[in-house]
């Protein structure tokens, strides 16, 4: 039996039933693969809440990459999904989609059929500050409520509920206040699932690490690591100032001066890439993530890396393959459950031209297995 495993055993015999629960469910998730479509807002119409992101037919054809990531070999998926679109925003709340519950019940059931464990992960409901109050604890307590009623009988160690996908623009205190309403309202209607839970700053390592977690105790702690920022997101429109503007910055930092966009300049953008050799080196990145493992066996609590990865417009692949071996490697040695944003899309692993894991990134995934043993 591994070192890490008996120890993990261990130390679950001396917890509660509801931490053992989070424990060895935290334990099982290994490899895991964002599946990002049902969240992306943006692809509906305004008019209509954006409810119509999806439709059946453009939904059944994404059904089979379950399999594919099983086969691949991942154990978990992460489903983000945009319930919010499919909901009234002014009270008595209900639902003004069925159709687009339906799709997200045939994801997780294509899921289960693949023997993934699911991550049903509530994303995007504040729709980018677009719909006023959106995200109002009331609305987003009464949407859990009705998820966890849908949800309640799948197995509850393959089925998880993530209560918020990145909080962000509210305070430490207001989200944790929210945060409690939500896991009372799940907790009420599926007491033996295990929630998955982040902190403000967009799940930020430091906010995990500045929180305290909360009275619940099968619940798992996430948070999202994309350092260095301005490597994993040259090219993306919607992530800072002149961040689209970079292009083929390498990983790690090689000694050439990488040019601050005239959008950036005065910016953190332009902070982060002041400090940039700093920030891509191996080690720091392994110590950045060894304070979030310490955090968690401070508070005795499992924690998993709910998004990490890397934006495939401008890097070269060699560098994205670098970037992933460099953060594999240490959440295999930490033992550190994670899911890599994201399967088909943008951020994929894909080789160039293909649908299919470049050998590259395959070399990484195995990173982690290999430091894990």
């Amino acid at each position: 039996m591994r070192p890490i495993l008996l120890i993990i055993i261990l130390l679950a015999a001396c917890l509660p039933a509801s931490a053992q629960s989070a424990h060895e469910r935290a334990a099982r998730m290994g490899l895991g693969m964002n599946f990002s479509y049902l969240e992306n807002w943006w692809l509906g119409k305004k008019e209509k809440g954006y409810s119509d992101l999806t439709s059946a037919g453009a939904a059944k054809k994404k059904e089979a990459e379950f399999a594919k990531i099983a086969r691949a070999g991942f154990k978990t998926v992460r489903i983000p999904i945009n319930f919010g679109a499919w909901a009234s925003l002014e009270k008595p709340y209900r639902w003004t989609s069925p159709e687009g519950l339906d799709i997200a019940g045939r994801f997780v059931k294509a899921a289960l059929d693949a023997g993934l464990i699911a991550i049903v992960d509530l994303h995007h409901v504040e729709m980018d500050r677009s719909v006023k109050a959106a995200d109002s604890t009331d609305r987003v307590a009464w949407i859990w409520k009705e998820i966890a009623s849908r949800y309640k009988d799948l197995d509850p160690e393959r089925v998880l509920f993530e209560i918020r996908n990145e909080p962000h623009d509210i305070e430490a205190g207001a989200w944790r206040k929210q945060a409690e309403a939500v896991i009372k309202t799940i907790r009420e209607v599926a007491p033996k699932h295990t929630m998955v839970v982040g902190f403000h700053d967009w799940n930020s390592r430091q906010a995990m690490i500045d929180s305290k977690p909360f009275d619940d105790g099968n619940i798992i702690y996430t948070f999202h690591y994309y350092d260095p920022f301005i490597f994993t997101h040259q090219g993306a429109t919607w992530a800072g100032p002149g961040l689209p503007d970079l292009k083929q910055v390498p990983f790690p930092a090689n000694g050439n001066a990488i040019r601050v966009p005239d959008k950036a300049r005065g910016t953190w953008i332009a902070e982060r890439i002041g400090n940039y050799r700093e920030d891509s080196d191996a080690v720091k990145m392994f110590d950045d993530l060894k304070a979030a493992k310490t955090w968690s066996e401070k508070h005795k609590v499992p924690i998993f890396l709910g998004e990490f990865g890397s934006f495939g417009k401008y890097a070269k692949l060699a560098d994205r393959c670098r970037h992933a071996e460099a953060v594999y490697s240490a959440l295999g040695r930490l033992n550190i459950p994670s899911a890599w944003w994201e399967w088909d899309a943008g951020f994929s692993m894909y080789d160039e031209g293909t649908t299919k894991i470049a050998p590259c990134m395959q070399k990484a995934i195995d990173l982690f297995t290999i430091a894990d043993q």
